[in-house]
């Protein structure tokens, strides 16, 4: 029989088996950190040393040589989205798949969801789409955009009736005159006669 308070030889000999097997996992973890790697290239007078190559939001930072090769170590198996932060260049973000089962191999994809995405080949190849636009380009003056103007079109229009007053008639004008003045008062006597009724 077992005595109290003694542990016996082969319970000892497991659990020493299982923190050795548990150790060992944490060590093929800890081992197996793998690279992503590639070359930024950039337009002359722009420097490839001024890029930050960011993986999950900054998780992971590499930062190019000045002739913009890259190698953003420690890395552990799974997807990132890579961005290339840069003040003067934009580029496309990168989806990149480090797999567990293939020792590192890394493949990497386009992930703008404006554009189609497109395989890249590893080592990365990352090229600038454009330069960037912080700031809305103002549009020039334009004078036909006064025309839209509600106040310009009011002010026009009633230059227009002082211009086209010129051409009446002005007997015409006195008959118009005369015949407002009658329906005005034609109005005011019928207004005072429904007060008196």
């Amino acid at each position: 029989g077992l005595s109290q308070g003694r542990v016996p030889g082969r319970v000892w000999f497991f659990l020493l088996a299982f923190l050795a097997f548990a150790y060992a996992e944490d060590a093929s973890e800890a081992d197996s950190l793998y690279s992503v790697k590639g070359t930024v290239f950039v337009p002359k007078g722009s420097k490839a040393s001024n890029l930050r190559l960011v993986l999950n939001g900054g998780k992971y930072v590499g930062i190019p040589q000045y002739n913009g090769k890259f190698e953003i170590e420690g890395v552990p198996p799974g997807t990132y989205y890579m961005e290339v932060q840069s003040a003067d260049l934009e580029f496309i973000p990168v989806r990149i798949d480090v797999s567990a089962r293939d020792k590192g191999k890394v493949r990497a994809m386009t992930a703008d969801p404006m554009r189609r995405k497109e395989r890249i080949q590893y080592p990365l190849s990352l090229r600038p789409i454009g330069k960037a636009q912080f700031f809305e380009v103002r549009k020039p003056f334009n004078p036909m955009s006064l025309l839209a103007n509600p106040m310009f079109l009011m002010m026009g229009v009633m230059l227009l009736i002082m211009f086209l007053s010129k051409f009446i008639d002005p007997e015409e004008l006195n008959k118009a005159r005369k015949e407002l003045a009658r329906q005005s008062q034609d109005q005011a006597t019928a207004q005072r006669r429904s007060q008196s009724s």
